[in-house]
């Protein structure tokens, strides 16, 4: 994949990430896990994983608290099924703003570390960015 240009860094927009949150506490990607899953530490800055870097495909968050928070709540049933305790929405700090999205993929393919394009789309809002920073949780 052809690799994206960098968006010099806007200081003034904020950002927004939506995690799961595991019984343990433990927070984690939306949906993702396995080899392409992210654990989030808030205070400490993390990255996709370096498989993933390679191919062109980083981390994703909402330019919007409205889009984020609307994410978050559509999907709650689904992280019942998976034994979460909840769909968290935080506001972040990031790094390297790509310009535009990457094709998307299969999930279920992609947390088994396959890559494989599915004809959808991205939630609207969401932007690609090399690294991520939890600062704090979005209380409703």
């Amino acid at each position: 994949m052809e690799s994206l240009k960098i968006v010099e860094k806007d200081l003034v927009k904020k950002y927004y990430k939506v995690v799961s949150k595991w019984v343990n506490g433990v927070l984690v990607s939306a949906f993702i896990e396995d080899r392409a899953g992210v654990e989030y530490i808030p205070g400490a800055w993390v990255h996709a994983p370096s498989w993933l870097a390679r191919k062109g495909y980083h981390l994703f968050v909402f330019d919007d608290i409205i889009r984020a928070k609307d994410f978050a709540s559509l999907n709650v049933h689904i992280t019942k099924e998976w034994n979460l305790i909840v769909m968290l929405v935080y506001e972040c700090e990031v790094r390297g703003v790509y310009p535009s999205l990457p094709q998307t993929l299969n999930v279920e393919k992609l947390c088994g570390g396959k890559i494989e394009g599915v004809d959808m789309e991205f939630s609207p809002g969401t932007a690609m960015v090399r690294e991520v920073k939890l600062l704090k949780e979005v209380k409703n």
